[in-house]
């Protein structure tokens, strides 16, 4: 009798234990989640729900911004955000009539901005039809660099055109787009088409000594690396890198100032002999062989 007693007190105990986790695990997570728990001891306030009206049209709309209009037109929004350029301001500054088309009444046209609103004929009456190369007005930086401006190139490039005219090259034989390609406005690298003068030649000293229209007008700079001309004149610099001599301490532009001169003796040298050795051999290299390696007595650098 006893024994059975003890295993129905044991059953209950057990049944109780089991029902009271039942419900600590079904009431933890909502106390939790009220912040009863919270380490701040500070109150923790509700977030108060926007105020609905019970009937919609006692409110007051807000006017739209330009972020209400990208819900509706994230393509126009995306093209002003990465190339809008001076057009990235408020839609309504242009649209000022919005919502309003009906085809049909057609009048697509009639409610669109016109350029003229706010902008002149910045590149003369020549090119009056402003979306025949700027095709968005949302991306007005984007312009193909084909198409409609195919051998329009002079009526803005007036410098460039009459450069690539009268210092003739290589680079007068190509169109415009050959090297502007991709957009309007595409600066091209000159690696696209030539190769270095030297090994770790950085493309973007080309233009210190070629200008890019007229690339044969060769303007040497005093800053010029010396390994820029072995690309063209390698014997010479050959020479020149390993000679002992004074020659082999200057650069090759405090003596060539300008590409292709051949300097006189006499601008850097005063006469160094007398009257009568100067008449008998005029020309220095007679005795002094080779400007770029003459005799001295150092010895040759490895």
């Amino acid at each position: 009798m006893f024994a059975l007693k003890t295993r129905r007190m044991r059953f209950l105990w057990y049944g109780g234990l089991l029902l009271l986790v039942a419900l600590l695990s079904f009431a933890l997570p909502k106390i939790a989640n009220a912040g009863l728990f919270s380490s701040d001891s500070t109150p923790q306030a509700a977030s108060p729900e926007p105020a609905v009206p019970a009937n919609p049209y006692d409110a007051e709309p807000k006017p739209l911004t330009i972020l209400d209009c990208a819900k509706c037109h994230p393509y126009q929004f995306g093209g002003l955000k990465q190339n809008g350029g001076k057009h990235r301001f408020d839609c309504q500054d242009c649209h000022e009539v919005i919502h309003a088309y009906n085809p049909l009444r057609n009048n697509y046209a009639e409610i669109m901005p016109k350029c003229s609103n706010c902008h002149e004929l910045p590149h003369g009456e020549a090119h009056s039809t402003c979306l025949t190369c700027h095709t968005n007005p949302h991306t007005p930086r984007v312009v193909p660099a084909s198409g409609p401006l195919d051998g329009q190139c002079a009526s803005c490039h007036t410098t460039q055109i009459t450069e690539l005219k009268q210092f003739p090259s290589m680079h007068s034989e190509q169109n415009c787009q050959d090297c502007h390609h991709t957009k309007h406005g595409n600066i091209p690298n000159c690696s696209e088409c030539h190769e270095p003068h030297f090994a770790s030649q950085e493309f973007s000293t080309c233009t210190s000594c070629h200008p890019v229209h007229k690339p044969l007008q060769i303007s040497l700079q005093g800053q010029t690396d010396m390994r820029t001309c072995s690309g063209c004149h390698g014997d010479v610099y050959g020479k020149w890198s390993k000679t002992p001599s004074k020659h082999g301490q200057v650069a090759c532009t405090f003596c060539h100032e300008n590409h292709g001169e051949i300097p006189q003796c006499n601008k850097c040298h005063t006469p160094p002999h007398g009257e009568k050795l100067l008449k008998m051999f005029p020309d220095c290299l007679t005795c002094h062989l080779d400007v770029h390696d003459m005799p001295s007595k150092e010895k040759r650098k490895p």
